[in-house]
């Protein structure tokens, strides 16, 4: 299978304190590493597996052509960890059922993502998705044989400034989103600046951080982004949550800021920038 990778859609582009690896860490076969503070492509290792799909939580990896409604690594489609429930439910929609090919008991890339808990989720939701499972062999050594056959790189990369984009799951589901520690955000707003998805909106004035659930997609860069330590990703009911940090007004300047700043981050910073310059 041929992977297309939109990297303006990577964490790291979007924060580029980030420490997101998590396609590196699941790519089975090395083609993705980490060089001056981006994800590298080393393109004449990729196997087209997929993984890299399912590891990424803000779409960066793409299958270049179509899933059809027979999910088997040993014909040349996607590994069973390339998929997610939201996938699931696509192809459901499209195909009315799918066949899952999950031979995968003798597989060295059985535990390689998270593509079980994933298939479990599809089913328990009672989606038409037939399952076939035991032993099938291990389809690692295939994929070394699909890279040599394919004659061409097996992945594309193509690289941009950030690009946010939209992202939906139901309220009322079960996920990971963010929690807001209240009497910690000082209302900087960095959190709200690297969401891929504007899934964080922060208004400084009123002091209300509102948190779309339905919106996150469980990266994290705005836990890693926080340097107050105010946001943690929690798992629970996916809703939209609000949140009111307490604000007051400097008598100085006007400026309206968090009471956690502990200090006008206007005045503060002009006295601060005085005391440099004169030495005090």
């Amino acid at each position: 299978m041929k992977i297309y990778a939109d990297f303006s859609r990577c964490v790291r582009s979007f924060w580029k304190a980030s420490n997101c690896s998590k396609c590196v860490e699941a790519c089975p076969a090395g083609a993705l590493y980490i060089g001056d503070g981006r994800v590298e492509v080393a393109e004449d290792l990729c196997v087209g597996c997929g993984i890299c799909i399912g590891a990424c939580p803000t779409g960066v990896y793409t299958p270049a052509e179509e899933i059809g409604p027979r999910i088997s690594c040993r014909e040349g489609g996607p590994c069973i960890h390339a998929l997610r429930f939201e996938d699931y439910v696509k192809l459901v929609e499209k195909y009315g059922e799918v066949e899952v090919d999950a031979r995968c008991d003798d597989c060295k890339l059985r535990d390689a993502g998270g593509g079980w808990r994933a298939l479990e989720e599809a089913l328990k939701a009672g989606l038409r998705v037939k399952v076939v499972r035991g032993r099938g062999g291990d389809v690692s050594r295939r994929l070394l044989f699909r890279r040599a056959a394919a004659g061409e790189p097996l992945i594309k990369a193509v690289r941009g400034p950030p690009r946010r984009f939209e992202y939906s799951r139901p309220l009322g589901t079960e996920g990971l989103r963010p929690v807001v520690d209240a009497d910690r955000c000082v209302l900087c707003g960095v959190c709200a600046g690297v969401c891929p998805t504007e899934a964080v909106k922060v208004d400084e004035e009123s002091g209300l951080v509102t948190v779309d659930g339905g919106r996150c997609v469980e990266c994290g860069v705005c836990v890693e982004a926080c340097d107050v330590g105010a946001l943690r990703l929690e798992r629970g009911e996916v809703d939209v949550e609000h949140y009111l940090v307490e604000v007051v007004q400097c008598p100085n300047c006007g400026t309206i800021y968090a009471k956690n700043r502990g200090e006008c981050p206007v005045c503060g910073f002009t006295t601060k920038l005085i005391k440099e310059l004169y030495g005090l």
